[in-house]
């Protein structure tokens, strides 16, 4: 099983990359926590942080949180995703993704997001499918 992220996720995930994400190495086991400094093409009309951007970014905290657990070759793709947005998200935005409960097939998994004076910007409720390699 992995211990944890050795190596930034976003190094080797080109949409994360576009995106700007960036991981937080050295995480508990089932957790995980992202970072994203806000630039102008990730934001709307109003100049937060567009709500793709968030979804996508609390998506990817719960990925990152699962797949620490995973076994080597083993991956994970989300079946549903329900984002709350409680209040605009400006500047540097920090995600945590928690693994609540992880079966043989079916996870589920939380993330939290907060903007770095540690206001609560939006939260997600995920289920997440684990994908073991065939024989």
């Amino acid at each position: 099983m992995n211990s944890g992220t050795s190596v930034d996720p976003a190094e080797t995930r080109p949409y994360y990359r576009l995106l700007g994400f960036c991981t937080q190495p050295d995480q508990p086991r089932g957790n995980s926590r992202i970072i994203l400094k806000s630039r102008p093409d990730l934001e709307n009309s109003r100049g937060d942080v567009h709500g793709g951007v968030v979804a996508s970014m609390l998506d990817a905290a719960m990925g990152v949180a699962l797949r620490s657990m995973l076994p080597q070759g083993s991956n994970a793709t989300t079946v549903s995703l329900t984002v709350n947005y409680l209040e605009p998200g400006r500047e540097t935005l920090i995600a945590t993704g928690k693994v609540v409960r992880s079966g043989k097939t079916l996870a589920s998994i939380e993330a939290t997001m907060e903007d770095s004076s540690g206001r609560a910007v939006a939260h997600a409720l995920g289920t997440m499918r684990i994908l073991v390699p065939r024989p």
